[in-house]
């Protein structure tokens, strides 16, 4: 990917862009989840000028409504890292489920080895009471959580599964053997939580799904072209979104990986309101 310095050649990328597409949280919020003023500012006013602007998030469809509306975004939102592209309007682009046969298959695994998990909707994440720990763990922003007795009539329409432990071994024996024999229909993505807590993750989506797959069912549904198209990302899983083939803006509180996919690195961070400082730009370009 070729990083652009030359404010020429970047005003002249710019100038035909007629989307804006970014992460949420490390991007568009801040530390304290506050969007930036400049980006309020400026969202709207891009809209006026043809430009419209939408979200690519692993937060779940109604943690993003209340900040759509904030910055009067009425096209599709992007959710779940793509299982889930929805309207405001309550029109559905994309919707990925998970297999209810794979959906009973976790949660038995998950009971005998003691294995917590929870269940993904668009609009909420349910838990049991034996479960509850993982409210405790999960850092998804926004989101409305629900006790539910037992999981036996949610396992229609689920869009994510989420597994925690601290036991590796028998996480990773969940991940085999979601796998095995092997695996056509599922997206499986294992990993710690830091070096320091020895909670082992295991998040299960449908196979295929990414912030990719439902940024090409959005472009699909404006009419709307790869080289029109602005991206914003700061994280791992933002890196399906660079993928797509539009401008490619990492924050400067990106992981090094994505800004070695970048066009374009702000001078800010997300707690800077780098995604403002970029729309600046833009907007000058309008």
């Amino acid at each position: 990917m070729k990083l652009l310095t030359s404010i020429a050649e970047i005003k002249s990328r710019l100038k035909d862009i007629k989307l804006i597409v970014s992460d949420v949280d490390g991007t568009l919020v801040n530390n304290k989840n506050k969007i930036g003023e400049l980006t309020c500012d400026l969202v709207p006013k891009l809209k006026k000028k043809n430009v419209l602007f939408s979200l690519a998030s692993q937060r779940i469809y109604s943690s993003l409504v209340p900040i759509a509306s904030s910055l009067e975004i009425e096209i599709p939102l992007i959710s779940l890292n793509g299982a889930l592209v929805k309207g405001r309007n309550g029109e559905i682009l994309n919707k990925s489920s998970i297999p209810e046969k794979k959906v009973l298959k976790a949660i038995k695994l998950a009971q005998t080895r003691l294995v917590r998990i929870a269940l993904c909707y668009n609009d909420e994440i349910i838990y049991t009471d034996d479960n509850s720990v993982l409210k405790d763990f999960m850092s998804r922003v926004g989101t409305t959580y629900r006790l539910v007795d037992s999981y036996n009539s949610y396992t229609n329409d689920v869009l994510e599964i989420i597994m925690m432990g601290n036991d590796k071994k028998h996480v990773k024996d969940i991940l085999r053997k979601m796998k095995f024999p092997f695996n056509f229909s599922l997206k499986l993505k294992y990993y710690r939580s830091n070096s320091l807590s020895k909670v082992y993750h295991l998040e299960i989506l449908k196979k295929g799904v990414s912030k990719k797959t439902g940024l090409q069912a959005l472009t699909k549904h404006l009419g709307i072209k790869k080289s029109e198209v602005v991206v914003f990302g700061d994280w791992y899983n933002d890196r399906d979104l660079f993928d797509f083939g539009g401008f490619n803006v990492a924050l400067n509180n990106a992981v090094p990986e994505l800004k070695a996919k970048a066009n374009y690195i702000t001078e800010k961070t997300n707690d800077e309101d780098g995604v403002g400082d970029f729309l600046k730009l833009l907007y000058d370009c309008k």
